[in-house]
């Protein structure tokens, strides 16, 4: 399709207003940018002068009655704590010696394990047995005794560590 010169000026001049407008709307677009981050900025500063202090003043306020709900919660709990304790732990400790009976080791040491976790059970204190008592002392014999024949080696009064005195002048 050929245009005629006619239409081709008026399109051409038609995309020229189109590119002005368009450069005006950046620009319209720029300016509304840098006003919005003003008032950003104004906006946190009367958050800071006059927004916050009434928020610290509430939560002053406040801060009493929190304290005092989480002092009485933590007392209502420390009194349940305390009643309720010796009955738990002699139900584990009924649990565990019926589970001992009917020979299920596996669940009695899982059951303890619990109460010991929970801190309803003392832990079993484990026994020393002879073996390891033996290797012990052992060990500290072996020890003193390297350390004596250590001692006997270095001995400063042994005639292989003192060096002849040799005279210069001979």
């Amino acid at each position: 399709m050929k245009l005629s010169r006619k239409r081709r000026r008026e399109l051409r001049s038609l995309r020229g207003d189109a590119q002005e407008l368009l450069d005006q709307q950046r620009i319209v677009l720029s300016h509304a940018g840098d006003v919005l981050g003003q008032a950003g900025r104004q906006a946190k500063l009367l958050s800071d002068e006059h927004l916050a202090p009434r928020v610290d003043e509430t939560l002053e306020a406040v801060r009493p009655t929190v304290d005092r709900g989480v002092a009485s919660a933590r007392r209502a709990a420390n009194s349940v704590r305390r009643v309720t304790t010796p009955l738990v732990a002699s139900a584990l400790a009924r649990t565990i010696r019926a589970l001992d009976e009917i020979e299920s080791p596996q669940a009695a040491a899982q059951v303890r394990s619990f109460g010991e976790r929970a801190g309803y059970i003392a832990p079993v204190k484990k026994k020393r047995k002879a073996g390891g008592i033996i290797a012990l002392s052992l060990g500290a014999v072996a020890a003193v005794g390297v350390g004596y024949a250590l001692w006997q080696a270095f001995r400063t009064d042994d005639e292989l560590w003192v060096a002849p005195e040799h005279s210069s002048g001979e």
